[in-house]
């Protein structure tokens, strides 16, 4: 502690304003008394300097009190319940973002200085940070949309609205991520005719701004002209940081196999930008004062051009404060530098503590710094050059372990071997070239293509083995939500396995030394006239033995226990969830068993309607569902494959997010309703599913599937004629009449879900039940309402026959079909079927035990059921 008090300082300060993120009200102030007294009991245990304890006190208090003073002011002028959400409202400020045009869509960050809640209310006065959306008209918007720029005054009408939330349980929360920036509100404009550009003066720091956002842009597209092809997004991701345009399927394989942090600016980058820096100083002739003060102005001016990302930001600060305390003689370890870059950055913005990209940043190259040199002493290579890119690959690889999983949830077994083949190649090579080709292409095109092609050449390369590597899929393990004290726990393994491993080389080397005195004929002890050679005594007793095997073995109990906590196996839980994830306005319900095997039915998905003519409102990187949520909520949830996915049509709304899941989740099989339909969505799926060998199944009743002890699918339509007897399968536009009816028993509890299926195929299932013996009537726990409630479907003979306990709505908030039907809302009202809707509930879940208890909770506390547990 004393001998690195900066670090100490620092390491206070994080907990200081990490505490609101873990804790709240009383707990928060428990912790803080806690932290404290803990405080004072290491410096009278261990006689710390008094005035270095008294430092830790105040930055542990001041951060804390730092954080709790942006909290508290991280309020809107606008209160949440104001008569303007939803309806149109006149906005005025200045652009404080770059402007991004993307297909029809045009977003940026919008200072507003004044509101205007309605034409004839009086003009408020504001200081909030808006999210603007305009959605495009006509193609020729986009030029006027391409002249908007950071600094300019506008005056905008549009529909005010709180950015959405998670929707889902663990979800991501876009309005709590926006919270954080200190942003509230978001403004939907339709077209540029709404928004009317002012002409003011522009001040200082937004014009310097604006100049970057330029440059920035000018670099963008010198790279566009020099990689034709198609990996101008991925150079100009890794070059500069620009990622708006990478290819979202490339991304996806480089997340696979952890390799997104290539395409990360940070101290690589930043290392070889100094390089060049000096090296030009040299060339120059300019002294090495200069050249030190030439390299630590020219920092900032890369990090704002790159973005300030929080890694960005981390390494020029670290670079900055090397080469200032260099030009002084003065230079610390990287420690030392860490901890100041990490102390200023918290001081600056205690909320980046939050920030999973400055988590990682600052704890990996921590973890390089502290344990690289043990790691590389102790791996048993002879070469030195391999021993280094083989120490920090691993390092790197095992401290990112536990927030990677934390956060994403897979970690891909090839991961490590595709980081030590391909990290340096792109490092060393690919990225040089790139720099080179910006600057020979800027001073004369044809001189940057040069570099450019061998890059190109390079770059064939990088992603012919990252395509062919993630490719196998069974090696990508998949890590459920745990709890942080899984992460911390992690962490503190780690420096008991390093202490171990520093002791163990220790041992090593005084074996060795005493080995090597030994051989040595000269070297002997006298007893008289007899002479005995120096023999090895082991630095540790038998007792001292005894206890460092009972240590190790300790460590590696507990890390085992670690690891099976992590990856949460399903015989630790034998309980069933019905999940009904809200996918706006469409249908995905996800079914654990209670042996922990999944079955996704239905994806959700978005109906385009865009029309011939209108390509122009593609964007770059359109929200796709699968991709978007469902495939990061199925691997935060452990699903390390599905059992069976089952379309019950194959209309966009139940099955647009089916070809993400393919392509990203094992799937066993695919039920379907034993038609297709002639469509670019259903066609690219049914492709991909062939072409990764999944088999499929026409469904039929009275088909039936005993999924294991606890669950059984029973299928109810269609009829088995509906599906032909031949092994031709029709073609089918109309596919609601045919959506597979499924009645599914999870422990004796009956969930039935009908997918689109309306009035005449629910006639025709009724009549199916009672003509075999069935009941008049049935008492069912769960019904899904058919069509998400339209008036053609839940019609009152089905609602008579099934007798549901509660009633599942899935439909989009304020969609545009007015989905549930009033018509529906009081049939079910009638009959006293407790409704749950994904618009108005978030996600719904049931859990039901082994012994048939069934609880029921979801996102938002809405509805009440006296004879359903909430969960």
């Amino acid at each position: 502690m004393e001998r690195r008090p900066l670090v100490a300082v620092t390491c206070c300060w994080v907990m200081g304003v990490s505490i609101l993120s873990l804790f709240q009200g009383l707990d928060a102030a428990l912790a803080m008394v806690s932290l404290l007294l803990l405080l004072v009991g290491t410096g009278l245990l261990y006689t710390v300097n008094w005035k270095l304890l008294l430092v830790c006190v105040l930055a542990l208090l001041l951060s804390s009190g730092e954080r709790l003073w942006i909290e508290r002011g991280n309020i809107s002028d606008i209160p949440a319940n104001e008569a303007a959400i939803g309806n149109e409202v006149t906005l005025r400020g200045y652009i404080s973002s770059d402007v991004e045009v993307d297909g029809d869509l045009v977003m940026f960050r919008l200072k507003a200085q004044e509101i205007q809640l309605s034409q004839t209310a009086p003009k408020q006065s504001m200081s909030d940070t808006v999210v603007i959306r305009v959605k495009l008209a006509e193609e020729s918007e986009q030029q006027t949309a391409n002249m908007w720029k950071r600094g300019d005054t506008v005056q905008l009408k549009g529909e005010m609205k709180q950015p959405g939330d998670a929707g889902n349980f663990g979800a991501f929360d876009y309005r709590s991520y926006l919270k954080k920036q200190g942003i509230h509100w978001q403004l939907n404009v339709k077209g540029t005719n709404s928004v009317t550009h002012i002409q003011e003066k522009i001040d200082l720091r937004m014009k310097c701004l604006r100049v970057l956002d330029d440059f920035r842009r000018a670099i963008g597209a010198l790279m566009d002209r020099m990689y034709p092809h198609g990996d101008s997004g991925y150079m100009k991701g890794l070059v500069v940081g620009i990622r708006s345009d990478l290819n979202p399927e490339q991304f996806d394989d480089f997340a696979r196999l952890g390799l997104t942090h290539v395409l990360a600016i940070s101290g690589l980058h930043v290392g070889v930008i100094v390089f060049l820096l000096l090296q030009f100083g040299a060339w120059m002739r300019l002294t090495r004062e200069r050249t030190l003060d030439m390299t630590i102005a020219l920092m900032p001016i890369y990090m704002m051009i790159t973005g300030a990302s929080p890694s960005a930001v981390r390494a020029c600060l670290m670079a900055m404060l090397a080469l200032w305390l260099a030009r002084r003689h003065a230079l610390k370890d990287g420690l030392h530098l860490l901890s100041a870059a990490a102390l200023l950055m918290l001081i600056w913005n205690p909320s980046l503590i939050a920030d999973v990209s400055f988590q990682l940043s600052f704890i990996v190259t921590a973890g390089l710094l502290l344990f690289v040199p043990t790691v590389t002493e102790s791996l048993p290579f002879r070469w030195k050059w391999l021993r280094g890119a083989i120490a920090v690959t691993l390092t790197a690889q095992v401290v990112s372990f536990p927030l990677t999983a934390y956060y994403f949830h897979s970690v891909h077994l090839l991961s490590l071997p595709a980081n030590l083949l391909l990290v340096p190649f792109i490092s060393f090579i690919v990225m040089p070239l790139g720099m080179a080709s910006i600057a020979m292409g800027a001073i004369w095109l044809p001189l940057g293509i040069i570099p450019a092609k061998l890059a190109t050449m390079g770059n064939h390369f990088t992603f012919a083995i990252v395509e062919r590597l993630s490719r196998f899929e069974e090696l990508r393990t998949v890590w459920p939500q745990t709890s942080l004290l899984w992460v911390i726990i992690a962490y503190m393994l780690m420096g008991a396995g390093i202490v171990l491993l520093k002791r163990r080389i220790v041992e090593k080397k005084d074996r060795e030394w005493w080995i090597s005195q030994s051989a040595d004929a000269s070297l002997t002890i006298g007893l008289g006239e007899m002479t005995a050679p120096l023999v090895y005594v082991p630095a540790q007793s038998d007792e001292n033995k005894r206890k460092s095997r009972i240590l190790k073995l300790s460590i590696a109990v507990i890390g085992l226990g670690w690891l099976i906590w992590g990856y949460q196996l399903a015989i630790l839980d034998r309980s069933a969830t019905v999940s009904f994830i809200n996918v706006g306005q469409g249908d995905c319900i996800l079914i654990r068993t209670g042996k922990g095997k999944h079955i996704l039915i239905d994806t959700g998905g978005t109906i385009n309607f865009r029309k011939p003519g209108e390509e122009w409102r593609e964007r770059r990187d359109p929200y796709e569902i699968g991709r978007k949520l469902l495939v990061p909520l199925l691997l935060k949830r452990g699903v390390r494959d599905l059992d069976a996915l089952v379309l019950t049509h194959l209309d966009a709304d139940h099955m647009g997010g089916a070809r993400a899941v393919i392509d990203q989740i094992p799937v066993r099989a695919i039920l379907f309703n034993g038609t297709v339909k002639d469509a670019p969505a259903s066609n690219n799926m049914f492709q991909l599913a062939l072409d990764k060998g999944i088999p499929f199944y026409a469904v039929h009743a009275p088909m039936e599937w005993e999924v294991d002890q606890s669950t059984t699918l029973s299928a109810l339509y269609p009829a088995e004629d509906l599906t032909g007897e031949s092994d031709m399968i029709k073609v089918s536009s109309d596919q609601n009449e045919r959506s597979i009816v499924l009645l599914i028993t999870i422990y004796e509890r009956l969930f039935l879900l009908p997918g689109d299926l309306e009035s005449k195929g629910e006639q025709a299932v009724v009549e199916a039940q009672i003509n075999a013996g069935e009941t008049m009537q049935r008492h069912i726990d769960v019904l899904k309402a058919g069509h998400h409630g339209s008036k053609t479907s839940t019609t009152q003979a089905w609602l008579n026959y099934w007798q549901p306990q509660e009633t599942v709505i899935s439909a989009g908030l304020n969609n545009l079909y007015g989905h549930p039907h009033p018509t529906v809302m009081q049939r079910l009202f009638a009959l006293g079927s407790a409704i749950l809707r994904t618009d108005l509930d978030g996600e719904i879940q049931y859990r039901i035990s082994a012994d048939g208890t069934m609880a029921r909770r979801t996102l938002y506390s809405r509805v009440e059921n006296k004879d359903v547990r909430v969960w």
